[in-house]
């Protein structure tokens, strides 16, 4: 499932939320003990929960929250064993951390390191228990907004319009550290898959699985002739993956492919990946465990592999990275079990996905990052398939020039304005900016150009010219 799995260090925006609301009415015996709080009877009727949230608002990120427990008569319940679980319904998911509950007494539980991950729909879980008594409320939280304002850029049209154009979202690029072994010098990266939750686009949450908690990963740029090292950890809350690097030679133990080469890389374990980095240009890292899975989760990342003698010119770069989501998957599929099979150690659920989220860069517009250029300058952009659909980028009022292909220099002297990317491929243009204004940049199937069906949004941003 694309779990949809911050930056990926998480980002802590604020939500509005509403109070929470039961399924239980509230009985004469229960009262409300605090101010602006919500009272929930427990599903057997043995106890009350009252829940105060600071200034009626839940945070996306770290939350506190006051709870008091009655019993059936109203009477304080102290020492009680409280379990706390945020839980997202529609994702089969909670929170990546347990919360903190300490008793303050009278009653009085205080419930800290609440962790949202994203907005969404959230149910605040309760379990209480007490001698030989236990009972459970959900709290309901049927909207938790990211933010009461995103932070688009905007832009005058002639239209006389102040439109949206996209949203800063920078891929984040990971430095090694340079060691020196035997006389050898290696590049040494870490990365650390983890649970990951963000919008794929405005009040849309998804929960997946990133390399250091980002989706996309961290790009890995290197030298042609560099020896590299790669320790993977896995820290995800379920599931087994690798690290495999497309289009590079490397002995089979390093090539990331379970059961081939190495065995999958289980929760809280780590392999250590080294070769020397020998074929340039563009390409991109990615789990190869369950691949159509884990890749549709979001483990992937762009692999650079810079030439001793660059031959190509060029004033600024920028990498796009091209998927499509399936933005109603969920992660659990209760009751489905692999079909066992004789030819392979290990077979996994099987899935049927519907894509209705395109992604450059892991969002879709409008949080998709405008191309900012000046005037007269040369601009590589380096395309990155890594979902399973082909996709057109077509440029508006611009012509570019295909300089390589699957990270090998390539002639091919026309100028174009779509360029078609097939699973897995990579294709880097050159363009001349030499058209001021503003100009849409997008797939040409435009049914990639929605967002759940609904146009505009998608594998859509614009060229932006600066000062």
């Amino acid at each position: 499932m694309r779990n949809i799995i911050i930056s990926i260090s998480v980002l802590f925006f604020t939500c509005s939320v509403f109070a929470g609301t039961g399924t239980h009415e509230k009985s004469s015996k229960h009262t409300k003990h605090l101010a602006d709080s919500t009272l929930l009877l427990t599903e057997k009727g043995l106890f009350s929960v009252e829940m105060a949230i600071p200034e009626n608002r839940f945070l996306v990120g770290v939350n506190t929250v006051d709870i008091i427990i009655h019993d059936s008569n109203d009477r304080d319940v102290t020492g009680a064993d409280i379990t706390f679980t945020p839980w997202m319904p529609e994702m089969g998911h909670g929170a990546f951390e347990d919360p903190v509950v300490a008793e303050k007494g009278s009653g009085l539980y205080r419930v800290e390191n609440i962790i949202l991950v994203m907005g969404g729909h959230w149910e605040m879980r309760v379990t209480i228990k007490k001698g030989d008594k236990e009972d459970k409320a959900v709290f309901n939280f049927p909207f938790v907004r990211t933010s009461d304002e995103y932070n688009y850029i905007k832009a005058d049209t002639p239209a006389g319009y102040n439109a949206v154009i996209g949203m800063k979202n920078t891929l984040e690029e990971l430095e090694p550290e340079i060691i020196t072994e035997n006389g050898r010098t290696i590049k040494v990266f870490r990365l650390t898959v983890k649970d990951v939750g963000f919008e794929i686009f405005p009040e849309k949450p998804m929960m997946g699985w990133g390399f250091n908690g980002l989706i996309p990963g961290p790009t890995i740029r290197v030298k042609e002739g560099d020896r590299i090292r790669v320790t993977v950890k896995n820290e995800t809350s379920d599931g087994e993956h690798t690290f495999h690097v497309h289009g590079q030679k490397k002995p089979v133990i390093m090539d990331g492919v379970p059961y081939v080469g190495q065995k999958p890389i289980k929760k809280n374990e780590s392999y250590t990946y080294e070769f020397t980095v020998n074929n340039i240009g563009t390409s991109w890292y990615h789990c190869h465990v369950d691949s159509a899975h884990h890749v549709d989760m979001g483990m992937y990342g762009a692999f650079i592999v810079e030439p001793k003698n660059e031959k190509l010119t060029y004033d600024r770069e920028y990498i796009m990275i091209l998927d499509e989501w399936p933005t109603a998957h969920v992660h659990e599929h209760e009751g489905e079990k692999p079909a066992k099979r004789d030819w392979y150690p290990k077979t996994y659920n099987p899935r049927q996905e519907v894509y209705d989220g395109f992604t450059i860069n892991g969002r879709s517009f409008p949080f998709t990052e405008p191309v900012d250029v000046k005037e007269g300058e040369k601009v590589r952009v380096r395309f990155l398939n890594v979902g399973y659909q082909p996709h057109f980028m077509h440029t508006h009022s611009h012509r570019f020039t295909v300089v390589a292909r699957d990270g090998s220099y390539v002639n091919e002297p026309q100028k174009i304005d779509t360029v078609g990317i097939g699973p897995g491929q990579r294709v880097d243009i050159i363009l001349v900016a030499d058209n001021p204004g503003i100009w849409p940049f997008h797939c040409h199937s435009l049914d990639h150009v929605t967002n759940e069906h609904i146009y505009p949004g998608g594998m859509l941003t614009f060229i932006r010219y600066i000062e």
